[in-house]
């Protein structure tokens, strides 16, 4: 059971900083056991879904707090909060995105953590500082948006001005034209026409 949360919190610090496609001999080499060691408690896939769980754990801890700010602050502090971790964790879109057929555990965190989403999208919107239409998939946009200003430059304007944009959108002063509709959950997940050109397909099915 030690090698085993050893591997988890090493992959944990390795997944943040490269992403879940990083080659495992990394995270061995983080987690100071040889690969055939890791290999004995975790495949790819089952590495993954050991992280996620623990970090989807977080994130509903973290809706918990925001729950308990004032109603016009929780939910601008909640998305600010998202995206300033996402400065850290190269992994986050996969925590929200990733499908885990196989794990109860995460879906039922992810059920968890989009009644709080939702819950934090109602206060704003009743304390007038959240238009109507949003919907927790529009987080995850702003989050995916955010990140990408942060992935193609440097310093922290750029990434910050991006979020407080996309804010102001989400305002409810921004209200003259009705959001389109929202996507699919599934459509954040994976590109209906498979992975974008100059994109690698996902590699978590590999050793």
């Amino acid at each position: 059971m030690e090698s085993r949360a050893r591997i988890i919190s090493a992959a944990r610090v390795v997944f943040a900083e490269h992403g879940c496609e990083v080659p495992l001999s990394e995270v061995a080499a983080a987690a100071g056991v040889g690969v055939a060691t890791l290999s004995r408690h975790f495949d790819r896939a089952q590495l993954v879904q050991a992280v996620i769980e623990q970090r989807l754990q977080e994130h509903v801890n973290t809706a918990d707090e925001a729950l308990a700010l004032a109603p016009e602050e929780a939910i601008l502090s909640y998305v600010r909060g998202l995206c300033a971790r996402g400065l850290v964790d190269r992994s986050l879109i996969r925590t929200f995105t990733l499908p885990l057929p196989d794990s109860q555990i995460a879906g039922r965190l992810r059920r968890q953590l989009r009644q709080r989403q939702l819950k934090l999208i109602r206060a704003g919107q009743d304390a007038g500082v959240l238009r109507a239409g949003v919907v927790p998939e529009d987080l995850l946009l702003v989050l995916l948006a955010v990140q990408r200003s942060m992935e193609s430059t440097t310093g922290s304007a750029a990434w910050q001005r991006t979020l407080a944009i996309l804010l102001a959108g989400l305002s409810d002063a921004a209200t003259d034209h009705e959001l389109p509709r929202p996507p699919r959950l599934d459509d954040l997940i994976q590109p209906a026409d498979g992975p974008r050109p100059g994109r690698r397909p996902s590699s978590l099915s590999k050793p």
